[in-house]
């Protein structure tokens, strides 16, 4: 780990331990470096004010970190208004839903500011939806994907959004497929399996608003995490989580029944090594279930964080590439996996472009408009996929299968 990468995760541990941050002296650090990782993995905000109260720290740094404070108070402040009307609006129609990750994680932190939160996470079922579009159409929300991804999603004021899931993790993804189908092949859904509903509490006496119990919620945080691990990377602030998780319910919650979840949901060798990262990190002091030594290997932890501090908050290009490729880097799997992005079956090409329900024999046209708009409306990132994809590192790629199958034996 660099010099950049160690003052980054040292200030994040001293605003966790709420402890002075003057023993930590920028050395060597490239702020310009330091600013672009923290955007990134979504903590830019959480170490603003220690950045700006460094002297050698460029002004112009400085009012990148101030702007993105202040677009996440701005962000969290109206979230927060958003959800406390939610809450409200769900008893009013009595409509049951599960809200998840950071809009209750958030809490947690010593100051939630500290915690962004990009969009609200909810689970409902599927059989809601058409009473949930209406409802959140009538509050005033702007509808957008709608059933595709595992998700229907709903935004207003152009910086909330509300995504409502009728599954926890789809079962079409990595996850899904290779972890939660193996272990449970009869099981129809995740949420089915897990008897979701029976492990829910209210949030601030809201019979129709709920929330996971933390041993659940725990689950569900790690099987996230795992999701995104999976598929393209993911980032410093789901660390944070873990760590925050542990240090705040280490002596409440039942751990022993943690354990056993996370094994029946094949995430106990991954969680071990997030927990094992996030003291390393941040320091979990004493905790009793700590994994030990000889149960961590140390190259493989190593590589973990490597992944990790590579990934960005949900994943990097280059890990998202490589797992779709499935790890193979020969021509006939470039080709069949640029024909998989590009030239979508026509149920997915459908959703994107309408016009296709009514005139199906204009698809061919639709693929040609959609690698058009690929590159009109996200060009660099087109571009990065491409080159990853004709270019890969195979070495990173062989590294990638390797800690895949150490973390969860695929």
């Amino acid at each position: 780990m660099n010099n950049t990468l160690h003052t980054l995760i040292e200030i994040i541990k001293s605003i966790l331990h709420g402890s002075d941050i003057s023993s930590i002296k920028p050395v060597s650090v490239e702020f310009q470096t330091l600013y672009i990782i923290a955007k990134q993995n979504s903590v830019a905000n959480t170490i603003a004010d220690v950045i700006c109260s460094w002297e050698d720290v460029p002004e112009d740094i400085k009012d990148k970190f101030r702007q993105q404070k202040s677009m996440i108070m701005a962000q969290q402040a109206l979230s927060h208004n958003a959800l406390q009307e939610l809450f409200d609006s769900l008893d009013e129609h009595h409509i049951h839903g599960i809200f998840l990750k950071g809009t209750l994680l958030r809490n947690l932190y010593s100051n939630p500011f500290l915690r962004s939160m990009s969009d609200v996470d909810v689970y409902a079922e599927e059989s809601d939806m058409d009473a949930i579009y209406s409802l959140m159409v009538d509050a005033g929300y702007e509808p957008g994907t709608i059933g595709s991804g595992n998700h229907y999603e709903y935004s207003k004021y152009r910086m909330v959004k509300i995504e409502y899931h009728p599954e926890l993790v789809t079962l079409s993804g990595e996850y899904g497929q290779k972890v939660f189908a193996k272990k449970h092949p009869k099981a129809e859904t995740i949420a089915a399996y897990m008897d979701i509903w029976s492990y829910t509490l209210p949030i601030d006496g809201h019979e129709y608003a709920r929330q996971l119990t933390p041993e659940y919620h725990y689950l569900y945080v790690i099987m996230h995490m795992m999701g995104h691990f999976l598929t393209a990377g993911t980032g410093i602030r789901s660390i944070m989580d873990v760590w925050v998780m542990n240090n705040h319910y280490a002596d409440t919650w039942d751990r022993q029944l943690v354990e056993q979840l996370l094994d029946d949901f094949g995430l106990r060798t991954f969680e071990k090594y997030a927990l094992a990262l996030a003291d390393k990190w941040f320091d979990l002091g004493n905790i009793s279930y700590l994994p030990k030594t000889d149960e961590i290997d140390s190259e493989t932890l190593n590589q973990f964080e490597d992944y990790i501090l590579g990934s960005g908050t949900y994943g990097n290009v280059e890990q998202s590439v490589s797992r779709q490729m499935n790890h193979q880097t020969g021509t006939t799997s470039k080709l069949k996996y640029l024909s998989s992005r590009f030239f979508l079956p026509y149920d997915q090409m459908k959703k994107i472009y309408p016009v296709l329900e009514k005139y199906p024999v204009v698809l061919p046209a639709m693929w040609v408009r959609r690698v058009v708009d690929m590159f009109h409306t996200r060009g660099q990132y087109t571009k990065h996929k491409l080159k990853a994809v004709t270019n890969p590192d195979k070495e990173k790629v062989e590294k990638q299968r390797k800690l895949m199958e150490e973390m969860i034996g695929l």
